[in-house]
This record gives C-alpha cells, sequence and structure tokens, in this order.
C-alpha cells in the first residue's frame, strides 16, 4: 500500500510503498498482558480477554523510509471501540516493536503486534489502519492545517 508520512519534527515526508500482512487474531487472558499496572488496572485486566495480533510491514519500494509506528487500532465487529484502553503493555511473544533503524532497502522487514482488551462478550474482531493516506493525518500544536487530509481521506483499511 502506499504511504505519505509527515514527521512534523523533522518536516519531512516519508513516501513508499508498504506490504502489510495482519495475521489471524488470536487471544489470551487478559491477566497475560505485562505492563506497569495499578492493582485496580490489574482487576480489570484479570475480567477481560486480551486480543492479538501479528503484523509483519515489508518495504516494496525500495525507498529508504524513516517510520514511526503506524496507526493500527484493535476494534470490535463494526469498528466499536474496545470495552477497555490499554495503555502501555504487552504480550509475551507479541510485543509492539518500534521501526528499525535500517529499513531502506526492498525487502527490509519489521514485525510489530497490535494488543487490544475487551470483554469476552464484545470481542475484538478487526485491526485497523489508519496512516495516510488511510485514515485522517494528525495535526501537532501549530502545523498547518494538512492538506493531505482533502485528497488522500481514503478512510481505513480493516482486516477481520
Amino acid at each position: 500500500m502506499p504511504i505519505r508520512d509527515y514527521n512534523s519534527f523533522t518536516k519531512v515526508y516519508t513516501e513508499g510503498v508498504l506490504g502489510i500482512v495482519v495475521q489471524p487474531i488470536r487471544r489470551a487472558r487478559g491477566s497475560k498482558v505485562e505492563g506497569n499496572f495499578d492493582a485496580k488496572s490489574t482487576a480489570v485486566l484479570k475480567n477481560h480477554t486480551a486480543y492479538y495480533a501479528r503484523i509483519v510491514i515489508t518495504n516494496e519500494s525500495g525507498n529508504a523510509m524513516s517510520l514511526v509506528m503506524p496507526r493500527f487500532d484493535a476494534r470490535r465487529s463494526g469498528g466499536g471501540r474496545p470495552d477497555v484502553v490499554l495503555i502501555g503493555g504487552d504480550l509475551a511473544g507479541c510485543r509492539e516493536i518500534s521501526s528499525p533503524d535500517a529499513f531502506d532497502h526492498k525487502g527490509a522487514r519489521w514485525v510489530t503486534c497490535e494488543v487490544g482488551v475487551s470483554s469476552p462478550s464484545r470481542p475484538i474482531q478487526e485491526i485497523h489502519y489508519l496512516a495516510p493516506p488511510y485514515g485522517k493525518e494528525i495535526r501537532l500544536f501549530d502545523d498547518p492545517p494538512p492538506k493531505f487530509n482533502r485528497y488522500y481521506n481514503l478512510g481505513a483499511i480493516v482486516w477481520y
């Protein structure tokens, strides 16, 4: 899929083509989510289910790319938000990995993970990709209004 990502700190666009494969969504007990959680948050996790999917990203264009973590969201059927907002936290064997130092040649590969937590009665069944040109380009602080949204707001790509 084509990307055009604007880094507001360096004021540079990254352009290229990515290959993205989202593996099937799996589940684990919420108590398996590791992180720096207080007692109340740990109790919430114990009563919910963790849903996760490995994501393989490849550089298909061969362009030198400097990527930040692409915007993936774990969602319930129909795009609904999960029951629990998870900030931080990983599952053993499925960790969110930052972009590699070298993603500058065709075939470069990056494996990461998307984790969400919800109740078993309202399971996570979709992974949404929201990075431009899909979704909306984020505007930070005093950045000029992004013209990108006017021309390329194609909506999220969804894996089921």
